[in-house]
């Protein structure tokens, strides 16, 4: 029985190798005629001019196409796959961002389309920067009246430490509890964005529990 099959499978796949070479054979044969009929028009134009392009234009496309499927057939794909997909045009995802509000109590929620990266450090980095500049519709800097510079990130079991370098922005009033309602909308965002983040922890050149301004 196995014998039987194994020589079925030998039929089969002679089959489809005798009409692969056929196709190949009938396709080279048609570019071969193409080939001479696009010649003889180059050596022996129509004297009609519109004519003369309208054939000549035909005659590129046909050898182009026939070029065309031939090089799918050596490649062994199909005529719509030697060409790769579009590439994605917006790539950005859309994520929720908490940022605090002036009165260093309320918490904004904010739905927004950013472009973050794959891996869970360089999302944290981001997302840093997009709590620290405040909403995108009120007017909310002087919640986090610095330059945060992040120096390290580690993960530790469910809590995400992050050790800062600060960078002072002339002109940005400060308001009371405004780090700890920073604080606050920053760990609501990474937790919402970065798995399995509960806890984030700041510290300043490796010192803990210390406002950052």
């Amino acid at each position: 029985m196995k014998r039987i099959l194994s020589f079925d499978k030998a039929l089969t796949f002679k089959k489809y190798k005798d009409a692969g070479k056929t196709l190949y054979s009938t396709l080279v044969e048609k570019y071969r005629i193409c080939s001479a009929a696009f010649i003889e028009l180059v050596v022996n134009p129509p004297l009609d001019t519109k004519k003369r392009y309208r054939t000549l234009l035909y005659a590129i496309s046909i050898v182009c196409l026939i070029d065309y499927v031939a090089i799918s057939v050596l490649a062994d794909k199909s005529i719509f796959d030697i060409y790769p997909s579009l590439p994605q045009l917006d790539t950005r995802d859309t994520i929720d961002i908490f940022v605090a509000d002036l009165d260093a109590k309320s918490i904004l929620k904010e739905t927004r389309e950013v472009l973050l990266p794959a891996d869970n450090e360089g999302r944290v980095r981001r997302l840093i920067k997009l709590v620290a500049e405040g909403s995108e519709f009120e007017n909310t800097r002087a919640i986090a009246p610095i330059d945060i510079i992040v120096r390290h990130i580690w993960f530790y079991d469910t809590t995400c430490i992050i050790d800062c370098e600060l960078g002072t922005i002339e002109g940005v009033p400060y308001i009371p509890d405004s780090f700890k309602a920073f604080g606050r909308a920053l760990e609501q965002t990474i937790s919402r964005n970065v798995p399995g983040v509960s806890k984030v922890v700041l510290l300043e050149h490796g010192i803990y529990g210390k406002n950052l301004w």
